[in-house]
């Protein structure tokens, strides 16, 4: 028996589980607003679901405000030769990144090289306000600002060593390199992701030929940046679908205080719906959810010392890949520090490839384990880290989903 909810209302758990049975075996961003749309009835009803998302905005209006009024000081109250000088000294070009000007990988992303205009503005508070309303403002922060400042220590990179190689002229090294396009490309490549897997399936590949074509015809460094770019927020769009935990804090002695608690499932199906539930509770804010694994078994037909094979879905640990690729990202960045960028990518990805490899973040392999041994092989376990608070919460989102809640362990 499940047990009794003393805190939980009950409209958070319905609407929880109409998000799970929309997207029933695949944690969406945002799918909580998909499932509000979804129940509201007329153009009216709907109209008052997204007035009221969009009510909630707070990075997108004030990050592309903070941009228009940039854009306006230079465009009315700058002349020509202030202006040029303002985009030289905030652009991420060689020159700049060569002398250490580090600012610059922040402060470009608010300066725009061409005169401001409604078309440049409107798409990109559209494209920033729809990510912001499907993941939060903390995960478009971490798309639009990290992928611009990634992508632009790859392209500085990538000209760097073509000077070496006499690949471009002397004109590059101190080549405007201004503006919210890496940024945009970033987002608009991760909210692709973001997609049920029919539209995903023809959106990811348009998003790819809309880069590679410009790159194909020109292969400038402008061009190179927004290939890039995009392929960065493809990475990142996957990163929250599949691993929606990974990189987040967890408040110190976290496995130490708070045990894991075990909910069992008939099948691994049905384990998949629950997490969805969970992730989107979290997602809400209503629950401090610090890890989450579905895991289940099958017969191996009696292997002695392991009779069973065991499978898991982690939202949180990164893989040896997953690491390679953050520790790229992120060496890339301090080796553009440190006036190696080539050698901090390299470095970068094969130290956090080999971190990734030992670590085991969150729960450990070992709780799993545990958890998978204690019901028949066939079924499986969803185990949970959170508050001892959060649990009866959690028990009421899960009622009719076929959840049991197993005996605490050590």
């Amino acid at each position: 028996m499940l047990p009794e909810p003393d805190h939980a209302p009950t409209h958070i758990s319905n609407a929880v589980r109409l998000t799970a049975a929309l997207v029933p075996a695949r944690y969406l961003p945002g799918a909580d607003l998909a499932a509000d749309l979804a129940t509201a009835h007329g153009p009216a009803a709907r109209t008052r679901v997204l007035l009221t998302a969009v009510a909630r905005l707070r990075l997108a209006p004030l990050y592309v405000s903070t941009v228009l009024g940039v854009g306006l000081a230079l465009d009315h109250l700058a002349g020509p030769r202030t202006r040029a000088t303002i985009v030289a000294a905030h652009s991420t070009n060689v020159a700049n990144l060569a002398q250490h000007r580090i600012w610059t990988l922040f402060t470009s992303v608010f300066v725009l090289g061409e005169p401001i205009g409604p078309l440049t503005v409107l798409p990109l508070l559209l494209l920033t306000g729809a990510a912001e309303l499907l993941w939060g403002w903390r995960r478009l922060a971490e798309v639009f600002l990290l992928t611009h400042v990634i992508a632009s220590c790859l392209v500085y990179t990538v000209l760097q060593e073509g000077l070496r190689r006499q690949w471009f002229g002397p004109a590059v090294v101190h080549a405007a390199d201004v503006g919210t396009s890496y940024g945009a490309h970033a987002v608009a490549a991760a909210l692709a992701c973001s997609l049920p897997a029919r539209a995903r399936r023809v959106v990811v590949p348009a998003v790819l030929v809309l880069v590679l074509l410009p790159f194909a015809d020109a292969r400038t460094f402008t061009s190179l940046g927004h290939l890039l770019s995009t392929l960065i927020g493809l990475l990142a769009g996957w990163q929250l679908r599949h691993r929606p935990l990974a990189g987040r804090l967890r408040r110190p002695g976290t496995l130490r205080a708070d045990r894991p608690v075990v909910y069992a499932f008939d099948t691994a199906g049905r384990a998949r719906e629950a997490l969805v539930t969970v992730l989107h509770l979290g997602e809400q804010r209503l629950i401090r959810l610090d890890d989450a694994v579905v895991a289940w078994s099958d017969a191996l037909g009696g292997r002695p010392g392991r009779p069973y094979r065991l499978h898991d879905l982690e939202t949180r640990d990164l893989g040896v890949a997953d690491g390679a690729l953050a520790g790229a990202a992120w060496g890339v960045v301090i080796g553009t520090l440190a006036g190696w960028p080539a050698f901090g990518l390299a470095a970068g990805a094969v130290t956090a490839a080999a971190v990734a490899g030992v670590h085991d973040a969150g729960l450990s392999d070992a709780s799993i384990e545990q958890a998978i041994q204690s019901v028949p092989a066939g079924h499986a376990v969803l185990v949970l880290l959170t508050r001892p608070a959060d649990r009866p919460r959690l028990s009421h989102a899960l009622e009719g989903s076929g959840a049991v809640r197993l005996p605490a362990t050590a």
